[in-house]
């Protein structure tokens, strides 16, 4: 399965990867939201995120609006538009209202999309290695999802925080995050998001202690073996994509 790649390279990191904004006390929940064209409407779309991107300037949002283009893998075309950071009660006080967001978006958006899903990830910091240089959202971000047993969820939160543990212990030079999906789809669903700066970025990378070496350094041989077993027997299946951050999409409020 593709997770043994990363015993050669690294075990990747967003949904771009996704990272933290600002805040003085972010939250840990990312909204997003998939919208697939219609058919052949994919440059009308595009024109219409553009437009709703001014109506958010117009109206002072404080908040970004993230949106990324789909490119590869069996959602190729589908743009992923979110927030990050959310507390669960932001969404009871949004800044702007969802009354008024519905209303643009149907107005400019709307009449190009053929599907739209929610779905509510939570950030996991004490698995994650974000890069703590990050500004915002890489130009490509490598989506890697899991769907674990049902009945090794427990086992697999807890070799993921023991893989934490190496990464800060070792001081391994991989930034990644990971989400857990809380709503909008199956249980037992995380995400690992990689950023890459540009194409050359996914080469891999000799330099870099391989994953299951660099377990070893931080727990001994048997201990690391464990961690990686737990991993690994976890997983029901998996799936790859390429997101591409659209900057001219998104909406970004000036400093």
């Amino acid at each position: 399965m593709k997770l043994k790649k990363y015993v050669y390279v690294l075990v990747v990191a967003a949904l771009a990867t996704f990272s933290a904004s600002a805040q003085t006390n972010p939250g840990t929940i990312a909204a997003m939201e998939s919208q697939t064209p219609k058919p052949g409407m994919s440059q009308q779309y595009e024109q219409g995120r553009k437009q709703k991107a001014d109506w958010h300037k117009q109206q002072k949002d404080p908040q970004e609006l993230y949106v990324f283009a789909t490119i590869s893998g069996d959602n190729t075309g589908t743009y992923l538009v979110g927030r990050m950071d959310q507390h669960w009660a932001d969404f009871d006080k949004p800044a702007i209202s969802d009354a008024a967001d519905t209303e643009e978006f149907n107005k400019a958006v709307g009449s190009f999309v053929q599907s739209v899903t929610d779905r509510y990830y939570a950030f996991m910091p004490k698995v994650s290695n974000p890069d703590p240089s990050a500004t915002g959202p890489a130009k490509y971000t490598e989506l890697i999802t899991f769907r674990v047993h049902r009945d090794k969820i427990g086992a697999f939160r807890g070799a993921l925080v023991r893989l934490g543990e190496a990464v800060q212990k070792t001081k391994w030079p991989v930034h990644f995050e990971f989400y857990e999906l809380v709503n909008g789809g199956a249980e037992g669903t995380f995400v690992l998001a990689e950023p890459h700066a540009n194409w050359a970025d996914f080469e891999e990378k000799p330099d870099v202690k391989p994953f299951r070496d660099m377990l070893k350094d931080a727990f001994g041989q048997n201990e690391a073996d464990s961690v990686y077993d737990r991993i690994e027997n976890s997983i029901e299946s998996e799936s790859s994509e390429i997101l591409e951050f659209r900057p001219d999409l998104s909406y970004i409020p000036a400093k």
